[in-house]
C-alpha cells in the first residue's frame, strides 16, 4: 500500500534534488535564467510538501489553506520559467491568481468544509497553469525538446484533472480519503513528474546552445546572413525539392562592383556598410522560399526555385537597382556603388549545385568584362540525368 504521508516526502526529496540540479545548471550556464526560475517552482513545491503530507500536525488554516495555496504558486511558477526560456518578461501576477482565488474561496465556509469542492479546485487551477505551460513552450524555434516539454506538461495536466472523476466516483457519501491509495499515487506521479521535467528543461537549455553555437557557424556575422557554408546546405534542399517537382533553378552570383574603391575612399566602415545595404535589400526583396547568402568579401548568391534565367534575369535588375538607391540612401557625399551579375539554370538534381554556381560564376565574370552594372545569363544548360545517360 501507497502510503501518502511517505509519498510527500518522496515528492520533497525529489523537488529539493531537482532544484538543486536546476541551480547547478544556472551557474554552470548564467545566461539561461529559466533554470533559476524552474529551481524556484521547485523549491516553492517542497515547501508545500511537510504541510500537505502531515495535515494531522499542522492546523487546518496552515496545511489547508496555506499548504495548497503555496503549492499552486508552484505551479504557475513552471509557467513563468517557460516564458523566461522564451525570452518574454516575468508576470508574476499570473501565478499568484490562483493561490489568492484559493486563500478567497477558503473564507467561504461551504467551500472550505467540503473536501470534495477543495480537490476539484485545486486540481483545476493547477492543470490550468501546466497547460498554460505547455502551450507557451510548443513553438517552433529548431528546439525539438521543446515538444518533450510541451507533451509531460500537458499529460501531467491531464493526470492532475484526472482526480476530480476519479474522487466523484469513489466518494459517494462526500467523504474525502487524503490516506487512500489514490492521493498517495497521485503524489507519486508528481514526484516523477518532477524528475522528468528537469531533465528536459535542462536538455532544452543544452539544445538552444547548440542551436544558437550552429547557427552561428553558418551566419555571416557582418551581414546575418548565412555564410558560404549555410547557402550550399540551403540551395542543396531546394535544388532536390525541385528536381522531384521537375521545376527549374536558378542561381544568381552578385559582386559589388569597385568595392575597393569605395573601401579606399571611404573607408572600411562604409564599406561594411554597403555590404550590410545589398543583405538588407535581398532580404526584403527575396520571396520566402529563396536562398541568399555571402560567399565572401563582396561576394553574394542567391537561389531560386522554380524560376527560370529570364525570371531570374528580371529578380537580378530589381535587386541592383534597390541596392543602389540603398547605397544613395546612406547618405555619404559622392558615395555610389552598382552591382554585376551572373545568372544560370538548371533543372538537374541535388548534386548539380557546385556545378550551377560555376555557370554563374562565369557568367558574371562576363559581366565584370563589360565594364560592371550587367546582369549576363549562362548559355551554357546543365544536361537532364537522362541525357548524361544516353
Amino acid at each position: 500500500m501507497i502510503d501518502p504521508p511517505t509519498m510527500f516526502l518522496a515528492l520533497l526529496v525529489s523537488t529539493a534534488a531537482a532544484a538543486a540540479v536546476l541551480l547547478w545548471a544556472y551557474w554552470l550556464n548564467r545566461n539561461e535564467r529559466s533554470l533559476l526560475w524552474m529551481a524556484a517552482c521547485f523549491a516553492v513545491v517542497a515547501t508545500a510538501s511537510p504541510l500537505l503530507g502531515h495535515r494531522a500536525s499542522f492546523p487546518s488554516w496552515l496545511s489547508i489553506e496555506i499548504g495548497v495555496a503555496v503549492l499552486l504558486f508552484g505551479s504557475g511558477l513552471t509557467w513563468v520559467a517557460v516564458r523566461v526560456f522564451n525570452g518574454q518578461r516575468v508576470i508574476l501576477r499570473v501565478p499568484l491568481i490562483g493561490p489568492v482565488l484559493w486563500l478567497i474561496a477558503c473564507q467561504v465556509p461551504a467551500f472550505r468544509d467540503d473536501p470534495t469542492l477543495r480537490v476539484i479546485a485545486a486540481s483545476t487551477a493547477a492543470a490550468l497553469y501546466y497547460f498554460a505551460a505547455a502551450r507557451a513552450v510548443a513553438i517552433r524555434d529548431g528546439i525539438v525538446t521543446r515538444l518533450a516539454v510541451a507533451a509531460a506538461l500537458s499529460v501531467h495536466g491531464v493526470l492532475v484533472l484526472s482526480r476530480i472523476p476519479f474522487i466523484l466516483a469513489n466518494t459517494p457519501s462526500g467523504e474525502v480519503s487524503f490516506s487512500g491509495q489514490w492521493f498517495g499515487f497521485a503524489t507519486l506521479e508528481s514526484a516523477v513528474f518532477v524528475q522528468i521535467i528537469a531533465f528536459l528543461l535542462v536538455s532544452m537549455t543544452k539544445e538552444r546552445v547548440e542551436v544558437r553555437l550552429r547557427d552561428a557557424a553558418l551566419t555571416d556575422e557582418l551581414t546575418g546572413l548565412g555564410n558560404r557554408r549555410a547557402f550550399f546546405e540551403a540551395s542543396l534542399s531546394v535544388f532536390a525539392q525541385n528536381a522531384r517537382k521537375g521545376r527549374p533553378t536558378t542561381v544568381i552570383v552578385f559582386d559589388l562592383d569597385r568595392f575597393k574603391e569605395v573601401n579606399d575612399r571611404f573607408g572600411h566602415p562604409a564599406g561594411d556598410a554597403v555590404i550590410r545595404a545589398f543583405a538588407q535589400v535581398a532580404i526584403g526583396r527575396l520571396r520566402a522560399g529563396d536562398v541568399v547568402g555571402r560567399l565572401g568579401g563582396e561576394e553574394f548568391a542567391v537561389t531560386l526555385p522554380e524560376t527560370t534565367g529570364v525570371q531570374a534575369h528580371l529578380v537580378a535588375g530589381q535587386l541592383s537597382q534597390a541596392f543602389a538607391d540603398a547605397v544613395v540612401a546612406l547618405g555619404l557625399p559622392g558615395l555610389r556603388c552598382s552591382t554585376s551579375a551572373g545568372i544560370a539554370e538548371t533543372p538537374r538534381t541535388a548534386d548539380s549545385v557546385e556545378a550551377v554556381l560555376t555557370l554563374a560564376d562565369k557568367a558574371l565574370y562576363e559581366a565584370k568584362a563589360q565594364g560592371g552594372g550587367k546582369v549576363c545569363v549562362s548559355p551554357v544548360r546543365l544536361p537532364e540525368p537522362a541525357d548524361q545517360a544516353a
